[in-house]
């Protein structure tokens, strides 16, 4: 057995056991709401991801003085396991979506209320192949402010 498999079993029974898995739902225009639940957990989440957008400037006696405009927060998602299928059509469909920069719901838990409304940060999104009839996606999403 593949080592990295034996590992993502391990790690898919330990977050399995303790939370479901995260789902995004969206409303495409024109269209009804949809959910895109995920079939595998996203994986090495970064716990914060912050941007500052400042302009920093040093006089001649030595002073330092920031303006800050705002700070951008950021969520990154590394799905590795997109499977063939309904799966990997849900995925094409909500990506579809969210490239024209429409927001959507985020939820963490998809057994819980909290999410945050995000839009895609990426431009450019591609899908990649993994194995046989699996997929990954790496994607860069922008926390609306409210």
């Amino acid at each position: 057995m593949d080592s990295r498999w034996l590992l993502f079993t391990i790690h898919y029974a330990l977050f399995t056991e303790f939370m479901s898995f995260p789902k995004i739902v969206y409303t495409p225009a024109g269209g009804t709401e949809q959910t895109l639940a995920f079939g595998f957990p996203p994986r090495q989440e970064p716990a914060c991801l912050k941007t500052a957008v400042r302009h920093d400037n040093v006089s001649t006696a030595g002073v330092r003085e920031s303006v800050l405009e705002r700070t951008d927060e950021f969520l990154e998602l590394s799905l590795e396991w997109i499977r063939a299928g309904t799966d990997l059509d849900n995925w094409r469909a909500f990506l579809d979506h969210a490239l024209t920069g429409a927001p959507f719901a985020y939820y963490p838990d998809a057994d819980q209320s909290a999410f945050a409304s995000y839009v895609l940060e990426d431009t450019e999104v591609r899908i990649e192949y993994k194995a046989p009839g699996m997929y990954s996606l790496t994607l860069k999403l922008r926390k609306q402010v409210a």
